[in-house]
């Protein structure tokens, strides 16, 4: 499991490998439920930095662990699933570390790739076994990435992807008028309009959360139209001690239990998020003034922001819920409109449920199922607005 203590410097690193453990444990126990074989590949495995001598500190030690844990699981239900795990990196120092880690796991098939990613992909996709499930980890040291040169990458069926959108340096880098950076940022954000919507914000003086939005929606509809997923979403991971975006973890999936996983996973690693930062603000501002009761008493009367952006989700799903059901006589199912809620706003389904059992009440949707002392809809349930 994921330590604070091993991240001294980097909280942020904490909060993205947290996520990362909360999502590949459930992903992989799900998944080997119905996948005789599950592919972990790692596009920048590193290690870098790692303090733990496991590496649990790294991406690579984290997913590797979670297969370990998947099949074991799995194989006293017996059931025998096969786990795998593909490593690239082309640092030759970080890969002396990281081609001595199969060892550590005779249980599994672990591969390294003493090479630049985007060179080992050909050989990765064609030793990935085409009925296996493959999650994709792209977390490159840079933003310079031509994300077309994945296009065979995002297509695969049976799989998912996490990439690690740089925000901080592409905000700086989509203002630029230099050519060759300008080159760069489109292709990393080849679909999307992005240009003429940051110049249209900038006529109303945006603020960091426009471009944010303008840009990370743009990069979804990137992922999305080039490896035809359905679902989309990212998780933001701020600066340790400021509220500024570092970078988004942009995930992009084809099932619906896919991005419910997520979002579940996502509001527990914003919760651990807020503790941690919170953590961080006042061991520095007690280096700096050595008064840690003050600065924690502040902290304390402080607003929750994280309970305020969740009530704002809350709000905003419930006008894009009215939005996606057809007014009578047209129908839609519930499980139809329910995912696509949860891709454009940090929900639960639970919340999700919630929002359509009290639109009902209020009679402002009309479920034609709804059976008996029933308190939430079934997805089977069709639906209209009245």
């Amino acid at each position: 499991m994921v330590a604070i203590e091993d991240y001294l410097g980097r909280e942020q690193a904490y909060v993205k490998h947290v996520f990362l453990e909360l999502y590949l444990e459930r992903l992989v126990h799900k998944t080997a439920s119905r996948f005789d074989h599950i592919v972990y590949v790692d596009g920048f495995a590193g290690p870098w930095l790692s303090a733990n001598e496991d590496f649990l500190d790294t991406s690579f030690g984290i997913a590797l662990n979670a297969l370990r844990k998947a099949k074991a699981t799995w194989k006293a239900a017996g059931r025998d699933v096969r786990m795998s795990a593909y490593l690239v990196e082309k640092d030759k120092n970080a890969y002396e570390r990281l081609n001595g880690i199969g060892h550590r796991f005779p249980d599994i098939l672990v591969k390294t790739y003493p090479q630049d990613f985007l060179n080992a992909l050909p050989t990765i996709l064609t030793d990935i076994p085409t009925t296996a499930f493959t999650f994709f980890f792209v977390d490159p040291k840079g933003w310079r990435f031509r994300l077309h040169d994945l296009a065979t990458m995002l297509k695969r069926s049976h799989s998912e992807v996490v990439f690690n959108f740089m925000f901080d340096f592409i905000n700086r880098a989509a203002s630029m008028k230099e050519p060759t950076i300008e080159q760069g940022v489109d292709e990393l954000i080849p679909f999307g309009d992005w240009r003429a919507k940051l110049e249209d914000a900038e006529q109303r003086g945006p603020s960091s959360e426009d471009r944010k939005r303008i840009l990370v929606d743009a990069f979804g509809e990137s992922l999305a139209t080039i490896g035809a997923y359905t679902y989309v979403a990212e998780t933001t991971v701020l600066r340790p001690v400021s509220d500024r975006a570092l970078y988004c973890l942009c995930y992009a999936t084809r099932h619906s239990e896919g991005i419910k996983t997520f979002r579940d996973c996502q509001i527990k690693v914003l919760e651990e998020e807020a503790k941690t930062r919170a953590t961080t603000k006042i061991k520095r501002a007690e280096a700096v003034s050595g008064q840690r009761e003050i600065f924690e008493s502040l902290h304390d009367m402080a607003p929750n922001d994280l309970e305020r952006k969740l009530e704002l989700a809350r709000t905003a799903a419930e006008a894009a819920f009215l939005e996606l059901v057809p007014r009578d006589p047209a129908l839609i199912r519930f499980d139809e409109v329910w995912p696509h809620v949860l891709s454009r706003h940090i929900l639960r389904l639970k919340d999700i449920n919630e929002i359509a059992a009290r639109l009902r009440k209020e009679g402002k949707l009309i479920f034609l199922d709804w059976e008996a002392r029933k308190r939430v809809p079934d997805g089977y349930y069709r639906m209209q607005r009245s």
